[in-house]
């Protein structure tokens, strides 16, 4: 009888996996849907919809509605709550910004179900809160540094474009969710390796572009562009340059390019660049998130994250172009221009945010800038013509040793690995003439690794005798999260908002009502975008919560945001 009964539920555990793996509720009516197109990328700031990561080409996650505003905001409510029915609990982290495009809502859940891990994009019909479609896509070999992540898709003509944690890269209908074509990422990515696809692609210049995770791991970062109707490789720019494109040796930098001193031993470096000539090959350098993109330079702009561990630490040379913001020709792929703002990044400071486009006031001119929010806790604010710094703001978390050297007793440093900005998204609002930005002060204990070092000379005695260290996190150390106004015009902090998690995900949401939305472990915020005060709070029941948008649907403002209970929706009571 025992037997009969496991048979049964494991046959009908088969037939629930088969058909979660692409289901559509019967009888689900299909929304009719326009082809986005690059005009309609390109005037993403003048329509209801939210079609791309950022919400515009230039990430600034800014919408110009003002239903929801300082007066009415009180009334914001959950109006339904979409989940991503996992059979099991799965332990990802929800990061996905939603996208919307003609009554349609699309979000993307890297869960699990029956313990098989992999990629979920789902459907939502906005007038009724019902599943339209939903895929699923079970992973095959993967080495991942960070859990279940993915950030959102992209929408082109009548496709969603997704990647995914094996490194495929997949166009599914949008109509549907049938897979229209699916493309293993070619020639370096190998999956087991540690290449994998963790941001939402970006749909510009007639082109899919993707960039690959993994720098944890032996890979030669990339970011590639594809034929959005075939799944063709159009280029590929590498974020290492081999010796044959300059090399990734640099200028043996002792200090950042604001001039802050770096711990460093560039003669040791020097002694072992025969030694680890070929470090390049896997040196990291991995696309954490999506890239902004300026059509009329014809450029997109991105972030490089750090280089890998060689032999347990970093190889000699300033690592070219890990830890830098690069500029590359859409058209092409080549490289315009590289702002490299850790060199030789032993302390994980790597850009993890994404860059936001802007335009700021410099020696009585408007320029066109770009800023980028990073793990040191500093805003960058480049010429995107040119890469050329224009200024760096003060920081928005504190800063203790920052490029320190390990210790035998250990150094306290901050922010942290995982302190700063990390990956949740910036806003800008042109209204205010700030950036808002999520930040976390965590601190770490840098201290050299007696045992580790003994080990890595015991298997390699005839290498030289470095020196391998740990970065740990303090228990009970004062760590906290902050939400804060940078003025890009300055440099200066106008206000800043005490967040209740140190650990900060999310992304912020700026609007013409005067409101700035955040999301943080356990809350969705609202803070008026001029003064900080907080004006509403919702608890969310599952945590984790990923960055907010907000959109219109049927003449009337709405905002969501995703988390490990799916998505919601709020809107406001008694409209």
């Amino acid at each position: 009888m025992r037997k009969t009964l496991l048979g049964t539920i494991a046959l009908l555990a088969l037939v629930v996996a088969a058909f979660a793996l692409h289901s559509r509720p019967r009888n689900q009516r299909l929304l009719p849907i326009r082809l986005v197109t690059d005009a309609m990328l390109l005037a993403a700031g003048a329509g209801g919809d939210w079609l791309t990561y950022g919400r515009d080409f230039g990430n600034q996650r800014f919408a110009p509605f003002t239903q929801i505003n300082r007066e009415t905001v009180h009334r914001l409510a959950p109006l339904w709550q979409q989940g991503a029915r996992r059979l099991i609990k799965s332990y990802m982290r929800t990061e996905s910004t939603p996208v919307v495009a003609d009554g349609m809502l699309i979000y993307t859940d890297p869960g699990m179900r029956l313990a098989q891990p992999g990629n979920h994009v789902i459907a939502i019909d906005l007038h009724t809160g019902r599943t339209i479609w939903s895929w699923y896509h079970r992973l095959g070999s993967t080495a991942l540094c960070c859990g279940l992540v993915n950030r959102g898709v992209a929408l082109y003509g009548d496709k969603v474009y997704v990647g995914t944690l094996d490194a495929h890269l997949v166009a599914l209908d949008r109509r549907t969710g049938e897979v229209v074509w699916d493309q293993q990422v070619p020639d370096a990515a190998d999956p087991a390796g540690g290449y994998s696809f963790t941001m939402a692609p970006l749909a510009a210049g007639g082109k899919i572009l993707v960039g690959t995770s993994g720098g944890e791991f032996s890979i030669r970062g990339f970011i590639d562009a594809y034929d959005p109707e075939t799944g063709r490789r159009l280029w590929r720019f590498y974020t290492i340059p081999s010796p044959e494109e300059g090399g990734w040796w640099g200028r043996l930098s002792l200090t950042t390019p604001e001039g802050d001193r770096l711990s460093r031993d560039t003669a040791e470096e020097r002694r072992d660049s025969a030694a680890y000539a070929d470090a390049w090959k896997h040196g990291g350098g991995p696309v954490w998130t999506t890239p902004a993109y300026d059509p009329e330079l014809g450029l997109i702009i991105f972030g490089i994250g750090n280089p890998a561990p060689v032999d347990g630490r970093i190889a000699p040379g300033d690592n070219l172009y890990t830890t830098s913001l690069a500029a590359v020709e859409v058209a092409t792929g080549k490289l315009r221009w590289y702002y490299q703002m850790v060199p030789h990044n032993t302390w994980d400071y790597d850009p993890a945010s994404p860059p936001v486009l802007l335009d700021v006031p410099q020696d009585g001119a408007t320029v066109p800038a770009v800023a980028q929010a990073g793990k040191t806790g500093w805003v960058h604010i480049l010429d995107r013509r040119s890469g050329k710094l224009l200024r760096r703001s003060e920081p928005f978390v504190p800063q203790e040793n920052l490029f320190a050297a390990p210790t035998a007793e250990g150094k306290r440093i901050a922010p942290g690995t995982r302190g700063g900005s990390n990956w949740p998204s910036a806003a800008f609002s042109p209204k205010t003439g700030a950036m808002y930005v999520l930040g976390s002060h965590i601190p770490m204990l840098l201290k050299i690794d007696s045992a580790a070092t003994a080990r890595a000379r015991e298997r390699r005695p005839s290498a030289p005798p470095h020196v391998l260290a740990t970065l740990k996190e303090f228990e009970n150390d004062g760590r906290f999260g902050t939400f804060t106004a940078v003025d890009v015009a300055t440099g200066k902090i106008r206000w800043q908002h005490m967040a209740t998690g140190p650990l900060m995900t999310g992304g912020a949401l700026a609007t013409a009502g005067g409101l700035v939305f955040f999301s943080e472990p356990a809350y969705l915020n609202a803070l008026d975008a001029e003064t900080g005060k907080s004006v509403w709070r919702y608890e969310m029941d599952k945590g984790a919560v990923g960055p907010p948008i907000t959109f219109m649907v049927d003449g009337k403002q709405r905002v969501a945001v995703t988390s490990t209970a799916g998505v919601t929706v709020f809107g406001l009571r008694g409209e």
